[in-house]
Formats: C-alpha cells, sequence, structure tokens
C-alpha cells in the first residue's frame, strides 16, 4: 500500500499498487493536495523526482470519466516527453475508464482527428505544434477544459514555445486549474504564470545546489582533439550499465557514434533528423537495455525518463549552460545514484566555471594516467583512415579561470 495522509480511489489505487508504487516522493506528497484541492500550482524540482505523477494522479482523479468533452491538456516539449507523460497517464488510469489521446507530430495526424471526433478522451496530452494543428482544424475543442499542465515548462520557453502557448491558452476558458512544473522559474514564466494564474501556490524543491542530488559529478580537463580517446577511457573503466552521452550538434552526434562504433564499442545516436518510427524504436531500446549507449543532442535528449541510467558523459557542453542540470538529472532519479562526466578543453572552462556558480558548487576535477591509447578513426575516404597519431602525453596546463 502507499503511505500518504490522503485518499485515493480503489480504481487509482489499484492501478498504483500494481505499479509497486510504494511511497511518494517529495514532489508528489506536496503538489497533490494542492491539485485536490483546485489550487494553480507552480511545482519546481529537478529532473527525476517523479513530477509526472505529481499531477497525473490528481487529474485522473477529478476527472469526470462519464463526459465525452477534453477536460486536461498537458502540453510537453518534446515527443519523446510527451510519449511518457502519455504512457504514465495511461498506467495510472488503466482502470478509470478515462481516455487519454497523447498528440504529436511525426505521425498519423488522422487517427487523433478520429479518437477526438469519436469523443474518446477526456485528457490530451501533445507538442503545442501538434496541438495547435489540431485546433486550428477545429478537430480539438477545449471550451469544457478544467486543468491546463505545461511540463518542463521552463524547456517549452526556451525552446521558442511562448508564443503557441499563448495562442492555445487563448482557446481554453478563463475558470481552469493552471499547474506549471519546472526546475527554473525564469522571468518569462513568471510572467506567463501572473498572466493565466490565479494565486498560485509554489511547492519549491530547489536548494541552492540545483544539480543533482545523488549525481558524483567531475570533469577531466582535456584537448578538443583527445576528447575520443578519452571517452573510450572513461568508457571502458566506469563499465556504464546504461550511459548517455551529450554532444551539441546533431552532426557530432552521428560522427561520434560512427567513432565509437570503429573503435569497437556499440552505440547509437538520438538527433533532430531522425523519423519518428525511428526515434521510437531507439527510445525503446534503450529503455529495453538492448542499446546500453546513447548520444544525443539536448533538443533530441528532452523527454528521456529512462530509469538506471548510470552515467552521463558530456562530450561537450551545451551552448545553454541552463541544458547542464537537465542533462545530468537524467541519471541519478528517484533516489538513485549515477555519475555525470564532463570531457571541457580550454575553450569550455568559461562555461564549466559558469555551470558552477549556477548550481553553487564547485565540480571535482580529476587526472587522467598518462599514455592513454590513441583511438582508431573511420575512413574519411578511399584511402582515409588508420589510427590518431595523438600521443595523449603534452597536455599542458588546464586553465579554469
Amino acid at each position: 500500500m502507499i503511505e500518504m495522509d490522503f485518499e485515493l480511489s480503489e480504481p487509482i489505487s489499484r492501478a498504483l499498487n500494481e505499479m509497486h508504487f510504494t511511497k511518494l516522493t517529495a514532489v508528489q506528497e506536496q503538489s497533490i493536495p494542492v491539485v485536490l484541492n483546485g489550487d494553480d500550482l507552480v511545482a519546481q524540482s529537478r529532473t527525476g523526482t517523479g513530477k509526472t505523477a505529481a499531477f497525473a494522479i490528481p487529474i485522473l482523479e477529478r476527472i469526470d470519466a462519464s463526459s465525452r468533452e477534453v477536460q486536461a491538456l498537458i502540453l510537453a516539449p518534446t515527443r519523446e516527453l510527451a510519449l511518457q507523460v502519455g504512457a504514465d497517464f495511461n498506467s495510472i488510469g488503466k482502470y478509470t475508464g478515462v481516455g487519454i489521446l497523447t498528440a504529436y507530430g511525426g505521425t498519423g495526424l488522422e487517427s487523433q482527428i478520429r479518437q477526438l471526433g469519436e469523443k474518446k478522451a477526456q485528457i490530451v496530452v501533445g507538442t503545442p505544434g501538434r496541438i495547435m494543428d489540431l485546433i486550428s482544424r477545429g478537430s480539438l475543442n477545449l471550451y469544457h477544459l478544467k486543468f491546463f499542465v505545461l511540463d518542463e515548462a521552463d524547456v517549452m520557453l526556451d525552446m521558442g514555445f511562448s508564443r503557441d502557448v499563448e495562442k492555445i491558452i487563448s482557446f481554453t476558458p478563463k475558470k481552469k486549474q493552471v499547474l506549471l512544473f519546472c526546475v527554473d522559474f525564469p522571468d518569462e514564466l513568471l510572467r506567463l504564470g501572473r498572466r493565466h494564474m490565479r494565486y498560485p501556490k509554489h511547492v519549491k524543491l530547489i536548494s541552492t545546489d540545483k544539480s543533482a542530488i545523488g549525481v558524483a559529478q567531475s570533469f577531466y580537463p582535456v584537448r578538443s582533439e583527445e576528447k575520443l580517446g578519452v571517452l573510450l577511457f572513461l568508457l571502458k573503466e566506469t563499465k556504464p550499465t546504461r550511459a548517455l552521452i551529450f554532444c551539441r550538434t546533431k552532426r557530432q552526434v552521428s560522427r561520434l557514434v560512427r567513432q565509437l562504433d570503429y573503435n569497437g564499442i556499440k552505440a547509437e545516436g538520438l538527433q533532430g533528423d531522425m523519423t519518428q518510427p525511428q526515434r521510437t524504436r531507439t527510445m525503446q531500446a534503450f529503455k529495453d537495455g538492448l542499446i546500453r549507449i546513447l548520444v544525443a543532442t539536448d533538443v533530441a535528449a528532452r523527454g528521456i525518463h529512462v530509469e538506471r541510467i548510470s552515467h552521463i558523459f558530456n562530450y561537450e557542453l551545451p551552448h545553454d549552460i541552463n541544458y547542464y542540470i537537465h542533462r545530468i538529472g537524467r541519471t541519478g532519479r528517484m533516489q538513485e545514484v549515477g555519475e555525470a562526466i564532463t570531457l571541457c578543453d580550454s575553450d569550455e572552462s568559461r562555461d564549466l566555471y559558469m555551470i558552477e556558480q549556477m548550481i553553487g558548487k564547485t565540480i571535482e576535477q580529476k587526472e587522467l594516467p598518462p599514455n592513454i591509447p590513441a583511438p582508431l578513426l573511420p575512413p574519411r575516404g578511399p584511402s582515409g583512415g588508420g589510427r590518431s597519431r595523438n600521443s595523449f602525453r603534452d597536455r599542458g596546463r588546464f586553465r579554469r579561470r
């Protein structure tokens, strides 16, 4: 049985018990009563603390399954996150009789329109672009909406969806419950909240140390041309059970996957040029453990909610240092422990310093042993290829400031 100070209905309790859901996290314990009470809510909590259940459980409790109208809309910034949130709603609400539609781009629109036309969805989870498509076609009616949720709201606005969010809100009734779930609470999100929320409650579980609790963070000073060899060395040394490697660009993701494969380490990439079926297959294989190492961009990795990721490797630091928190939050989830390792060249040292200021702590600097084997480099052309000539012997002094 679940330990909690409030009662849940039998259908939801039964589903949670089947999911081995025995104890609420802090964000769930503090948020669920607020939502059940009908108040607007801003919940700040780091990645991997169970935010989805914090709004899914009370929304499912309060949805009228006998009504054929859409009563709840949950906006997610990416397809992967929308799929994950939709899956969680389906698992928690499996015995409630509530219809749930997950709507996102890159897949057939007609089936989603048909489900809405047949009034089989009281809850819609979707990305802003696809929700706008459904509204513009007259297929999605939000006039009876009771709950409006922005999941990863700070990421949503950071990705440029502010105008779409405002447009979607304009199709909803003034009287509704607005729930914002985020890590950061930037000024733009604050202004959005002031425009559309009524005396919201604020659950803040972000301390001065904004980085993930339970994640050991470290960095290695390396030259840019050394990164591949160092990564290969660390992958062999740490033996990750499941690892996520971050790069800045789609091109670098494809290149690194090819380089790892050429050096005998099987990896798959996740980046924006992939079709939705390709992305779905890759993510499912990663979740199932068929893929042990996944290389991704920040945008493609949005919504990766996979348990038991043991290691995060920052092959390159992000363009936006705020993404660092979201990256390392992919490990150490739900009271587990994990490790986040950054490969930092001299051009990135200022970014690393700014990240330390942002998270309120110093990241441990580690040193590499001498004579790390040079990597094999894939052929560039008919006569290219061969072993790199980098010796890894004369690294020089790394200057961080």
